[in-house]
């Protein structure tokens, strides 16, 4: 097995473990009043029932996942590897279709449930939003993006008058190069365009972050929200620093392989995050330990809920809403201004999805 097959192989089994941790492990990540996305009072999450079902989704997940992720792999032993991870990425969305078909058959089971019985769940108005988090990271902590982007222009202003006249633009999977481009200043424009289009977004949704409504715990909320917001500058950060060394590739600043690892790392650390946010943290920041909090509301709005995952309430003046299955946060559909939101990050895509065309790159 040469070395590029084995980083390949190396970088889809941390994406399989990294899915298969996501969604096997979710339902004990998440808030005690919430199961497979259906409100129920906290003191069943012990119930029997209950839990033989969050036990049989992340038993069912985890075999299918590891079944799905060992077969796909094996391919490389008989086809391309080319072929291969095509036969990867279809084994992942499989995977992802047979996990959301388990999730609803356990949803049902819940709704099931709890119109069966007499549980009693209080319902409060959704409070109104008065100003942001003051938990979140401030929109000026985004202007440290412009770090690695000026690093990414100083270099290729550095090194243009010295490069040939073709500039290596992508690189197939044993490492060599497959395609390059003209040298123009369009060239290297691209990467720092790209950055600050995507540093828009990310500092975007972090005011979203920040703007979300405190249904239940409100310390709690809080601290979930300034967590996800850091998590979020990480993650962001990182995806700079990768386009900046993808730019200082271009200019021969570093070595092709470096550029092959730098997945790997990023993909190290978003697992490594993933283990602390559901460990630690949960879902809404429901294993975090706060004091002097006011107790958690037990709001019924399973109405507003599309089978569990789309949010629709025009009374809710949220944008952002806490998922009830999963980590993070969606959008409230009810809300004009979300979809205003979907067509700026559409634009922002299709911006970096353009750019380089228009480049001539």
């Amino acid at each position: 097995m040469n070395e590029s097959l084995s980083f390949i192989i190396g970088i889809m089994g941390l994406t399989w473990v990294l899915i298969l941790t996501a969604t096997a492990f979710t339902p004990y990540f998440m808030r005690k009043n919430i199961c497979f996305g259906i409100s129920i009072p906290e003191r069943e999450y012990d119930n029997p029932k209950i839990k033989s079902l969050r036990r049989n989704y992340s038993i069912s997940c985890f075999v299918i996942g590891l079944i799905l992720g060992i077969g796909s792999t094996a391919f490389y032993i008989w086809v391309p590897a080319e072929r291969a991870i095509w036969i990867q990425l279809g084994g992942i969305f499989l995977y992802i279709v047979i996990s959301n078909f388990i999730y609803f058959f356990m949803r049902s089971e819940i709704k099931a449930m709890k119109q069966s019985s007499d549980w009693e769940i209080d319902t409060e108005t959704v409070p109104e939003i008065g100003e942001r988090s003051d938990k979140t990271i401030g929109t000026a902590w985004y202007l440290l993006y412009l770090v690695p982007i000026a690093i990414a222009v100083f270099a290729a202003v550095l090194k243009y008058p010295s490069l040939p006249g073709q500039i290596p633009m992508h690189y197939n999977i044993a490492g060599e190069v497959d395609r390059y481009a003209a040298k123009s200043i369009g060239t290297f424009a691209v990467m720092p365009l790209i950055q600050l289009l995507l540093g828009l977004m990310f500092a975007g949704m972090n005011f979203g972050i920040g703007m979300s409504g405190h249904q239940r715990n409100f310390r709690r909320t809080q601290a979930f929200q300034g967590i996800m917001s850091i998590y979020l500058f990480v993650i962001g950060f990182m995806v700079m620093l990768m386009f900046t060394c993808i730019q200082l590739t271009m200019v021969s600043i570093i070595n092709e392989k470096l550029m092959m690892v730098l997945p790997v790392v990023l993909l190290v650390v978003i697992f490594a995050i993933c283990i602390f946010l559901g460990v630690k943290v949960g879902q809404g920041g429901s294993r975090l330990e706060t004091r002097g909090d006011a107790p958690i509301n037990k709001v019924d709005d399973d109405r507003y809920w599309l089978g569990g995952f789309l949010y629709c309430n025009k009374d809710d003046p949220s944008l952002f809403v806490e998922i009830r299955f999963g980590m993070g946060y969606t959008l409230n559909f009810g809300n004009l201004k979300s979809f205003i939101a979907i067509a700026v990050f559409v634009v922002l895509i299709l911006a970096i999805t353009v750019l380089p065309f228009l480049l001539g790159v």
